[in-house]
């Protein structure tokens, strides 16, 4: 056999050996031995199990490990705010894992017509009522709003956000609400010590200050670190 029979026999066999493998493959994503039957969710916690499997099962149950898609799941998931992803692990030969990544809470947003729950990524979780005192209460200058599931964006807002998302771990005062008018924050603790915080620049230099001045301050008094080179501390009088 000549060199140019031989590597055009060699080109014919791996072609056939490729055809036959993907007529396997075809075969098993189209046959029952690999049907989903069971599927498995964790890591939520804000959205129930029985609602994620309520959304999911009729999208997923029956099809086959091999061939299912998770695009048509995973924007049904999108309906719920507080998820952010979700990450998929095959079991075969019938088992998904649905692992749930949700949204970290962080505080309200008081507009006209309710108060908005937002995540400390800026996405409107939900809109009650009242607000929940566990959560601070974030108030900005003017109006700004977002349905549920959507992200808010309005630049007082999103300062608001950064400014109680980083709060350092070590800051022992938990924050009861902060206004935010024109990039300008003023805070007060529950403990009722107000806080004029500035702008987010030196943030956490801002707040090792603060930390060293709040407990000098007592309930009602003030404490001004908006240039944190020279903070002034005001006594109730």
């Amino acid at each position: 056999m000549s060199t140019g029979s031989r590597w055009i026999w060699r080109l014919s066999l791996v072609v056939l050996i490729v055809g036959i493998g993907a007529g396997g493959f075809f075969g098993l994503s189209q046959s029952s031995l690999l049907a989903i039957d069971n599927i498995t969710v964790d890591g939520n916690h804000a959205v129930a199990t029985d609602q994620i499997l309520a959304t999911v099962t009729p999208l997923l149950k029956g099809r086959s490990l091999l061939s299912f898609s998770f695009d048509d799941a995973g924007r049904a998931l999108s309906q719920f705010p507080f998820i952010e992803r979700v990450d998929v692990q095959r079991d075969f030969p019938h088992t998904i894992h649905l692992h749930v990544e949700e949204r970290q809470p962080l505080a309200y947003l008081a507009t006209g017509g309710g108060n908005l729950f937002l995540s400390a990524d800026g996405y409107v979780l939900a809109s009650k009522p009242a607000p929940d005192p566990a959560f601070p209460l974030l108030t900005v200058k003017g109006p700004c709003a977002a349905d549920p599931g959507q992200k808010i964006d309005c630049p007082d807002v999103n300062q608001g956000v950064r400014f109680l998302g980083n709060i350092p771990v070590d800051f022992d005062q938990q924050i009861a609400s902060a206004n935010v008018y024109d990039g300008d924050i003023s805070a007060r603790t529950k403990a009722n010590i107000n806080i004029h915080f500035g702008t987010l620049d030196n943030y956490n230099f801002k707040f090792e200050v603060l930390k060293q001045l709040i407990a000098r301050s007592v309930a009602g008094g003030s404490i001004d670190v908006s240039v944190p080179d020279r903070p002034v501390t005001k006594q109730p009088s």
